[in-house]
């Protein structure tokens, strides 16, 4: 058996750095809470819908998620290239 690189694990590693990244950066309570609230929602999509379209919803959120962190870092001032 071919061994085979785990992309959406290290996708998702990847988003769930910048989340932390951001959420340290983050000044307001507002910003920390939708920060930390997203990854929630976005874990629970596969709980509720049990399905392969649940899986990739869940997959495209984390790819979304972190896609914005790296916005908001950006945005805040971070040097991130």
């Amino acid at each position: 058996m071919i061994p085979q690189i785990p992309y959406t694990g290290i996708g998702i590693g990847i988003a769930v750095i910048f989340g932390i990244w951001s959420f340290f950066v983050a000044e307001t309570v507002k910003e920390r809470a939708v920060i930390a609230g997203i990854p929630i929602v976005v874990f629970l999509i596969p709980i509720v819908f049990r399905s392969p379209a649940g899986w990739l919803i869940s997959t495209i959120g984390w790819v979304v998620y972190g896609l914005g962190c790296i916005i908001f870092l950006r945005y805040k001032g971070m040097p991130i290239r």
